[in-house]
């Protein structure tokens, strides 16, 4: 949890830095020690505090892009933030065919539980933001930023929340409802939940993968 959240925090503020030094609508017309300090704030903030200090719509698309990331990826389990946890992302990345980490193996019943989240989470976000975008006709970024910041229960928008239509709006508060108790309650307790065992077991077959 630590060290997956001190690299989200530096590296997404080194990020925001560089990308936005030059941009008059967030950083570019601010000296060097606010831009360093709004950097790190936007880092932070969009792992579920929800505050801003830069105008969220003036980012430029690759920003965006990153925001969607962190959102999504949100803070860390037992917490209230939303999103796939610190944890998820960190057992993820340890991906193998036997999950260790400092000398201790993880059950493989739990990374399978992180690649099914991961992958409901990321067929929601794609669906949904292809369906906001559609709807109102804008563009993909704003609505998949709009989708990401419901799902990771942060609180941030572009500027279009208010020029949404009443169709879009429903779907965004379930997935706010979604991202904090839905996916991470309902699916992990449907993929943890008791299983007997099997009483037949088939023989075993390999298939190509890819």
């Amino acid at each position: 949890v630590l060290l997956i959240t001190a690299v989200l925090i530096v590296g997404g503020a080194l990020f925001f830095l560089m990308e936005e030094f030059d941009n008059p609508a967030t950083l570019g017309d601010m000296p060097l020690w606010q831009k360093g300090l709004n950097a790190l704030f936007q880092s932070v903030t969009l792992r579920t505090a929800g505050f801003d200090s830069i105008g969220q719509g003036g980012l430029s698309d690759t920003s965006k892009a990153m925001s969607c990331v962190l959102m999504l990826i949100g803070g860390s389990s037992g917490s209230t933030a939303g999103g796939l946890k610190t944890a998820t992302v960190g057992v993820l990345l340890l991906g193998r065919e036997q999950v260790t980490f400092r000398g201790r193996a993880i059950h493989y019943r739990r990374v399978l539980n992180a690649m099914t989240l991961a992958l409901v989470v990321l067929f929601v976000f794609v669906f949904s933001s292809m369906v906001v975008s559609t709807v109102e006709d804008l563009p993909y970024l704003d609505s998949a930023f709009e989708v990401a910041s419901a799902m990771g229960t942060v609180g941030l928008t572009t500027g279009i929340t208010p020029t949404l239509s009443p169709f879009p709006q429903g779907p965004l508060i379930l997935l706010m409802y979604m991202g904090r108790v839905g996916i991470l309650s309902f699916s992990i307790a449907f993929i943890t939940g008791n299983r007997h065992p099997a009483k037949i077991k088939y023989p075993e077959m390999n298939v190509m993968i890819g």
